[in-house]
């Protein structure tokens, strides 16, 4: 199995529900068509069975995730430390991570169907932090 890979272009956070921001990352999928359908098959089959596991290798922090339920299905997104590091702190707070698959300009008129995860916490800062880092 091919896994695809992604490098997280913007980083910021979307406004779900009423009052809940969530940390969001934006990633190409154009090239990867299942990628790209996830958010509309979990929005009709539901979440299903998702885990993320993360990898940090000096500045390259790789952030895996895995579907098993309804389909199966894996990506990987790559976050710079130097760049993200606060970021990624905070989707590690948040436990969840909202993944932007199409043009964040014109989100708010279009309301596209984005992949919403829930995010292992604790392995994320146990792999951000591996390095021998101060915490972030």
């Amino acid at each position: 199995m091919s896994v695809p890979v992604f490098a997280a272009e913007e980083t910021g956070h979307t406004l779900v529900g009423d009052a809940q921001w969530m940390p969001t990352v934006t990633i190409d999928v154009s090239g990867s068509p299942l990628i790209a359908d996830l958010a509309r098959v979990h929005a009709v089959e539901g979440i299903g069975d998702v885990r993320s596991h993360a990898l940090r290798e000096n500045d390259s922090v790789l952030l895996g995730v895995s579907l098993t339920v309804p389909v199966q299905a894996m990506f990987v997104v790559v976050f710079s430390y130097a760049a993200h590091g606060q970021f990624l702190e905070e989707v590690a707070a948040a436990g969840m991570l909202l993944f932007a698959t199409t043009d964040t300009q014109r989100a708010h008129e279009e309301k596209p169907l984005w992949l919403s995860v829930d995010i292992d916490g604790d392995a994320l800062r146990q792999a951000v932090l591996s390095v021998g880092d101060e915490p972030i």
